[in-house]
């Protein structure tokens, strides 16, 4: 008797088989859905924990850094460079805007990055193997006689090398050196240049920047450093933690509400997928629970041997929708992080809610009265007496 429900699986191996399979492309859904959310939400933090600052200043009603519009003119932020709050020198001018580069005659989506080469903002240098760094402007403004290289840094995944050229609205700019994976949301490039370059292909030598960058002093908590810049009422002021919040919500969050929706119907269509399927099995094996309660099989027994059939299902369906997602996070085209713990939480919930729905159904079939199974028939859902035959002996 320990082997019948897997006799009576390989008996009707063909719907086991399709339930199992609805149950691994439904689980790797959600778990591909979920990787993709937090690929972004990894991209989302890679370039702004890579600068260094703990402080970052927008203009006053942007909403942050990197949420709405936000030009300062650089040279009134001069004086918090002699600030008791900020780090000797760490104040730094930031670019920070979409840009869509011409790359081998195609328009690409980019996001250029303007900094100084010895401040806050961007790599301070590149790989041996890798290139060399952008020449630095002499000046920090605008000046016709600094005659500055349009010289830039990409991202190794764009597939350039280094002396070709792209086009950033109508200037050629030329790349001398790669990073190493430094992307932001959905794989979106970096890409690093002087903020004078920037200013020139991006502004059109409009001497303004994005945003001010900075390290708070040593002895001064980031928290008040920005909220002590935040009561001026000039400038936005947020510390790192808060950016990243920002960027989250807004890139993140936001955009994605559809597909955290999108997964918790994944897994009520998992559920009902195993309930339904279940439900029209177990009204098949009618005669077969009849005669095990028959043969004096109590309803806990009946009961036990429908559910170990459910979670069995369950259990492979799960396991290989956990494989799959791993392969395909493999070879999607943007990045996708599928985290392990939050993986097992998945499938382990997947797991409940399919033998739930499972349970369900097992449970309106073993009320099943074994007379009522030996000559019944099922209409609706429901257990009905065969019409009675009457014969005559005339």
């Amino acid at each position: 008797m320990k082997s019948f429900f897997l006799k009576d699986m390989q008996y009707r191996r063909a719907r086991v088989v399709l339930t199992a399979i609805g149950i691994t492309v439904l689980i790797s859904l959600i778990l591909l859905l979920g990787g993709i959310m937090n690929g972004m939400r990894i991209q989302a933090q890679q370039y702004v924990k890579s600068t260094g600052a703990d402080i970052w200043i927008s203009a006053e009603g942007s909403g942050g850094a990197f949420i709405g519009f936000s030009l300062l003119i650089e040279e009134n932020m001069a004086p918090l460079s002699a600030s008791r709050e900020l780090k000797e020198g760490s104040l730094s001018p930031l670019i920070f805007a979409q840009a869509r580069p011409i790359i081998h005659g195609k328009s690409t989506k980019a996001i250029v990055v303007g900094y100084m080469r010895d401040k806050y903002g961007g790599p301070k240098q590149v790989p041996e193997d890798m290139g060399r760094m952008f020449e630095a402007s002499e000046f920090q403004d605008y000046r016709p006689e600094d005659p500055i290289p349009l010289e830039v840094i990409v991202d190794e995944k764009m597939g350039l090398e280094i002396g070709e050229q792209i086009t950033i609205g109508t200037d050629a700019v030329k790349v001398v050196g790669k990073t190493n994976s430094l992307m932001f949301v959905l794989d979106t490039p970096l890409i690093f240049m002087d903020v004078r370059v920037a200013q020139k292909v991006l502004l059109g030598n409009y001497p303004r920047v994005n945003m001010m960058i900075a390290k708070a002093n040593e002895n001064m908590e980031p928290e008040k450093v920005a909220a002590f810049f935040d009561a001026s009422g000039d400038i936005e002021a947020r510390t790192m933690n808060q950016t990243l919040d920002d960027i989250i919500s807004y890139y993140v969050d936001e955009p994605m509400k559809a597909v955290q929706f999108l997964r918790v119907m994944l897994w009520i269509a998992a559920g009902l997928l195993v309930g339904v399927i279940t439900y029209v099995t177990m009204l098949e094996k009618t005669q077969e629970i009849g005669v095990l309660k028959a043969i004096g099989a109590s309803n806990n027994y009946v009961m036990s041997h429908l559910l170990k059939q459910v979670a069995l299902i369950s259990v492979v369906g799960v396991t290989l929708g956990f494989c799959l997602s791993y392969i395909f996070a493999a070879a999607a085209p943007i990045f996708v992080a599928i985290n392990l713990v939050e993986s097992i939480i998945v499938a382990g919930i997947s797991i409940i809610v399919c033998c739930g729905s499972g349970y369900l159904a097992a449970r309106k079939v073993i009320m099943v009265d074994p007379l009522i199974a030996f000559r019944g028939e099922i209409d609706g859902g429901m257990f009905r007496h065969s019409p009675t035959v009457a014969y005559s002996d005339a």
